[in-house]
């Protein structure tokens, strides 16, 4: 009981709000020269969103009407991150959430049925964000390292299939899944393996990525945090309005990069 009451408090809340005056300034590029760039996979290099809009869709249908961002950060602080760390299902957990969300079990069959095929669908027809796959190889050109992480259900060649499809797996040096490390961000492991399969020290590479909880575990580990496709009260080193302010952001190159 107090989990469900927990949930539809949350969902009634609205999301945190940041000014643009609490913004930090947004340099031409970061403070310190970096020799290479990790990447958040979920909404940084595709829009993960579409599944999740979908779904509060079918929920109200079903007469569930909440707030999508308080609704979906308490599935994913309190049953996806389960999920990520290889210690639930997928389906178990997501049929966890709609019991406590207050759906019986029959409406939890119809969601769970349509979800399915849905998901299935739209992991299979994602598509990279624009200006990713040119800002990609504009920075692989320049000799900066690449590196994707991913809080994830799946093992790191499935992301890697997916990177495939994007036609931008070829330019990466390291792809880190959650699941395969038992934790996920904003944990400091994470973090220290795309890292450490860069070669490059905390100060030495740029994380990139969305979320607020994970751009404040990049800035926590030491590396530089560029915020794209943020959240509202995200807090970063730069805020880019477009991925590809990428390739100004981190020029001049690295020196280490640049020989050769």
């Amino acid at each position: 009981m107090s989990r469900k009451l927990s949930l539809v408090a949350a969902s009634q809340r609205g999301p945190a709000v940041t000014g643009a005056g609490d913004r930090l300034p947004h340099p031409a590029s970061l403070r310190q020269a970096v020799g290479g760039v990790v990447f958040d996979i979920c909404n940084v290099l595709y829009d993960d969103t579409v599944w999740r809009r979908w779904v509060l869709k079918v929920l109200g249908r079903l007469g569930l009407h909440t707030n999508y961002r308080s609704f979906f950060r308490v599935w994913d602080r309190d049953y996806l991150a389960e999920v990520h760390r290889g210690r639930s299902t997928f389906h178990d957990a997501f049929r966890t959430f709609l019991a406590a969300a207050g759906l019986s079990a029959g409406q939890i069959e119809e969601v769970q049925a349509a979800c399915q095929t849905r998901r299935r669908e739209l992991q299979r027809t994602a598509r990279p964000l624009p200006g990713v796959k040119a800002t990609l190889a504009g920075l692989h050109r320049r000799g900066l390292a690449l590196a994707a992480v991913a809080n994830s259900e799946h093992p790191a060649p499935v992301l890697q299939e997916q990177l495939r499809r994007f036609d931008v797996a070829e330019l990466f040096t390291a792809v880190v899944s959650s699941l395969e490390l038992g934790s996920t961000m904003p944990d400091p492991d994470c973090y220290l393996a795309a890292l450490r399969a860069l070669g490059l020290s905390a100060g030495e590479a740029a994380f990139v990525g969305h979320d607020t909880a994970v751009l404040a575990g990049a800035s926590a580990v030491g590396m530089p945090a560029v915020a794209f496709n943020y959240d509202c009260d995200a807090r970063a080193d730069v805020y880019l309005a477009r991925f590809d302010e990428l390739l100004d952001l981190v020029a001049p190159p690295y020196p280490k990069a640049a020989a050769g």
